[in-house]
């Protein structure tokens, strides 16, 4: 077969494991709890493995959340399967009490975006995640298991948000 053949084959192979490695994330919630308070813990990242089952450690080299944009944050995740994740953000923009966007860097790149709004009973909240996997064993094995990594990724949320809840309802107690 002519050489081109095996450039354009070649192509395939290659785009291929890229198209699987991406990911697209959307979550959204309600907390009865003012905005500031849903505000400050969200951007107080040291907290988070205090009520986030699933995160081992967070923390922040810059001190959050003063002066919060263009300062960085790291977290290590555990997934179901003892997999862990190693993931950091650097804020790239943010507008008080409403807005955070980052790019993700680490064992997956990309960006997110968290935006939060007061409503009448209390706080909603929107999470968007475009990612897409740097692990080479994900990648590779992401066409087989990304509906597994996808539902992992739903039920570290859904204890992230319900920790949360708990979390907040607790300091109300105290």
């Amino acid at each position: 077969m002519p050489w081109p053949f095996y450039i354009g084959q070649a192509g395939v192979v290659i785009l291929f494991p890229d198209r699987w490695s991406r990911y697209h994330f959307e979550e959204s919630w309600f907390i009865e709890a003012p905005l500031k308070k849903v505000w400050d813990g969200v951007v107080h990242v040291e907290d988070w493995p205090i009520w986030w089952e699933g995160l081992i450690t967070s923390s922040s080299p810059d001190a959050l959340p003063a002066g919060i944009q263009g300062k960085s944050y790291n977290t290590r995740w555990r997934g179901a399967l003892s997999y862990r994740l190693d993931v950091g953000a650097v804020i790239r923009e943010i507008k008080p009490e409403a807005l955070i966007r980052a790019d993700i860097y680490g064992d997956i790149q990309g960006e997110c975006l968290c935006c939060v709004e007061e409503e009448m009973q209390g706080t909603r909240g929107f999470f968007d995640l475009h990612v897409r996997t740097m692990h080479p064993w994900m990648t590779l094995l992401s066409p087989f298991l990304k509906s597994y990594f996808s539902e992992n990724h739903k039920r570290i949320m859904v204890k992230g948000i319900q920790g949360f809840r708990r979390h907040l309802a607790e300091g109300d107690k105290i």
